[in-house]
């Protein structure tokens, strides 16, 4: 059955309940725990495609897992050379040195590790109010047979998720990210992928060493930003089904001449955030909304401050939640 499904056809999966579709939820949820474990805990080494905002990536990943814990090494195989170095400690970064350091992120999912993947390792638990999970046929990836799953949103504040898994390890061999009506935001595809005992040392080192190649650290660095206490009267009145704040902070940073409080949302898979500071002039403060792929960010003013909401979610979830937020004990606006 063909993945990208028709507004009436995913309408009438979502109000479907059978005991069939009660066993394919089992395995379907199986299948997700199992690869959330395997991208992290498995040996391997392949060549994987990123597409994303009309762009194409092609990298070479390494990963292997020991005592330790998770190491990584990721090259990018177009585009600007550059590759990161990740384990436990440290993210490193190497590439040209008039490279802007933001652009080693670019595509940043991938360059951090698989895309789709970082929500699910920490957990399925409550995804079932806000999405139904299903079971898809065997597709044939990299040279090697896959299950697909599907996570299908139950309303229109969150976009799909599709994954095809290799059953034998768990492994994930591609991925999609799509709104309810089928159009595809983002997509992975492994080319190429094997599964070693053992990966060798010398495999996490730098290769880009050559002349005008640099190393950098990953990391803000401690003059540029400074925690401090968050501001408890911000409140998000209204959110949409299923969303909960997970995360508050309230940091000094050198971009700006105000605090920035940050308040981060999620429904357990999908994420939004809200950034909120204190402008000085009212030509500082914007309103608007701008769209890149998948990527939503509404700005809006809210009497001397600047509120900023942005996610990989419908442009309907960032407004309502830019919308909803005020200060409270002052009039809401």
């Amino acid at each position: 059955m063909g993945w990208r499904l028709g507004q009436a056809c995913l309408a009438a999966l979502l109000v479907t309940v059978t005991p069939v579709a009660a066993s394919e939820q089992v395995t379907a949820e199986a299948l997700l725990r199992q690869m959330a474990q395997a991208v992290d805990e498995l040996n391997y080494e392949g060549t994987f495609v990123f597409a994303h905002d009309h762009r194409m990536e092609t990298l070479h990943i390494i990963h292997a897992r020991s005592e330790q814990g998770s190491r990584e090494r990721l090259v990018a195989l177009t585009g600007y050379p550059r590759e990161i170095i990740k384990d436990a400690e440290s993210i490193i970064c190497v590439r040209p040195d008039h490279l802007d350091p933001a652009l080693c992120l670019d595509p940043g999912k991938s360059l951090l590790g698989l895309p789709g993947v970082l929500p699910i390792r920490q957990g399925l638990d409550g995804l079932k109010d806000s999405y139904r999970l299903r079971l898809g046929p065997v597709r044939r990836v990299a040279g090697l047979s896959c299950r697909e799953v599907a996570i299908v949103p139950r309303d229109h504040f969150r976009y799909g998720h599709q994954f095809c898994i290799h059953e034998p390890t768990g492994m994930l061999l591609k991925a999609r990210l799509l709104s309810r009506e089928g159009r595809i935001f983002e997509q992975l595809m492994f080319t190429r992928i094997e599964f070693p005992s053992q990966v060798d040392e010398a495999r996490f080192q730098p290769e880009m060493q050559e002349q005008g190649m640099v190393a950098r650290p990953m990391e803000t660095a401690p003059a540029e930003t400074h925690m401090m206490p968050f501001d408890p009267q911000w409140q998000v009145g209204q959110m949409p089904p299923g969303f909960h704040v997970t995360g508050i902070s309230k940091r000094v940073m050198a971009a700006s001449p105000h605090p920035v409080q940050h308040m981060i949302l999620s429904d357990g898979l999908a994420t939004v955030s809200v950034f909120i500071t204190r402008t000085d002039t009212p030509h500082e403060r914007l309103s608007g909304m701008t769209r890149s792929g998948a990527l939503h960010v509404v700005a809006l003013p809210w009497d001397e401050y600047q509120v900023t909401a942005l996610g990989e979610v419908p442009e309907a979830t960032v407004r309502l939640i830019a919308e909803s937020v005020f200060r409270d004990g002052e009039n809401m606006q």
